[in-house]
């Protein structure tokens, strides 16, 4: 897959600018409590978006499960190999907004859904996400403090529903019902069941004071021209 520039993308675009990323890592969490901050949070209070997300549920429950039962997802092995050794290879992937890069097939896959988030500045990333049956993310960490991610659920199986560990607190996932994880702590993901699980991911700027979000903005926009790149990856083009 070739660059913006031409060149060959090399690594992972999340793992890139390593002593940078580090460094931000270390300010940020430190400006937000540190290890003393929750590793789960309820969505309404630090994501107010998404109660207009929660208000078209309806719509965008729709439309990603049409989207699921008509087109094979990308797995995350062909979209950032480096990171899918880490994670998972068998994770599953649709970006419909990346680095605030709209997929041009989520226009008439989830015309909603995309119209929504293009309205929400600190919205980041959108993402379909598909877990098969008995498959588990490995323990692992977000390799980026600037955001926090929304999680809600698709379609969740009701026999051994999967659940997520972040450190030591736990969540199970059920449709329609929402959840923000800080994903720079440990956390892993088990499906233990004879499911797939769908989530819709939120990957949105985390609340920080004034001059820290202005470098978090800062930082997020130079990585803006890969959201093409990615979403070309994801869709197998």
């Amino acid at each position: 897959m070739l660059s913006p520039g031409g060149k060959d993308m090399k690594g992972s675009i999340s793992k890139n600018n390593a002593f940078l990323r580090n460094l931000l890592n270390k300010i940020f969490l430190s400006s937000v409590g540190g290890a003393r901050r929750p590793p789960l949070l309820a969505a309404n209070e630090v994501f107010p978006e998404s109660r207009v997300l929660e208000a078209h549920f309806t719509e965008i429950h729709q439309e990603i499960t049409t989207l699921i039962n008509k087109r094979q997802l990308t797995r995350y092995k062909d979209i950032d190999p480096v990171r899918a050794a880490e994670v998972s290879e068998n994770w599953k992937l649709y970006y419909a907004w990346f680095m605030w890069e709209e997929n041009e097939r989520a226009r008439t896959d989830c015309p909603t859904l995309l119209d929504l988030v293009k309205k929400m500045p600190n919205v980041i990333n959108a993402t379909v996400a598909v877990l098969e049956p008995k498959v588990t993310l490995a323990a692992h960490e977000g390799p980026y403090a600037g955001i926090l991610r929304y999680h809600i659920g698709i379609e969740v199986p009701e026999n051994k529903p999967p659940y997520i560990r972040v450190m030591n607190e736990y969540h199970t996932w059920q449709v329609g019902k929402s959840i923000v994880l800080d994903d720079c702590y440990e956390h892993e993901v088990y499906n233990e069941s004879d499911g797939q699980r769908v989530i819709l991911m939120i990957d949105f700027m985390r609340p920080m004071i004034a001059p820290l979000h202005f470098i978090n903005l800062c930082c997020l926009k130079m990585k803006k021209r890969w959201g093409g790149v990615m979403i070309d990856k994801a869709n197998n083009d």
